[in-house]
């Protein structure tokens, strides 16, 4: 029967290689894993036929001034979350003020993307997919 012999250095240099490895493993899975740690994105659309204004989200325990936005245009929001809340869209459009409840769930630290479609009549919310 043949008798192995273990070289102290060879172990320790495959030791440290494997420990090197997984550390790089845990590292990429964690950074990938953070954009689920982040404040959510809001994206506010005037798909009517006027310009509307004095746009305001009230989200997570805040309000959040987004102004005027002109007919086809958007506008990106990242509030702050916190508090647990849904959404509540607030603006005026030919001097009417207009309110527009969003059936989404937004919680401190969790990312999620929405779509906000507002103007000429229309209050559409709606989680968008990355």
């Amino acid at each position: 029967m043949a008798k192995c012999k273990l070289d102290a250095e060879y172990s320790t240099a495959w030791s440290g290689r494997i420990q090197s490895c997984l550390a790089a493993v845990v590292l990429s899975l964690g950074l990938q894993g953070c954009d689920w740690f982040s404040d959510p994105v809001i994206v506010v659309k005037n798909v009517g036929r006027d310009v509307i204004y004095g746009v305001s989200l009230e989200v997570g325990g805040g309000v959040v001034g987004v102004g005027s936005i002109p007919v086809g245009e958007s506008r990106v929001v990242k509030p702050e979350v916190a508090t647990d809340s849904s959404l509540l869209v607030t603006y005026y459009e030919s001097s009417i003020r207009v309110v527009c409840h969003g059936d989404v769930y937004f919680t401190n630290n969790l990312y999620v993307k929405i779509g906000v479609d507002v103007g000429g009549g229309v209050c559409r919310i709606a989680e968008i997919a990355d």
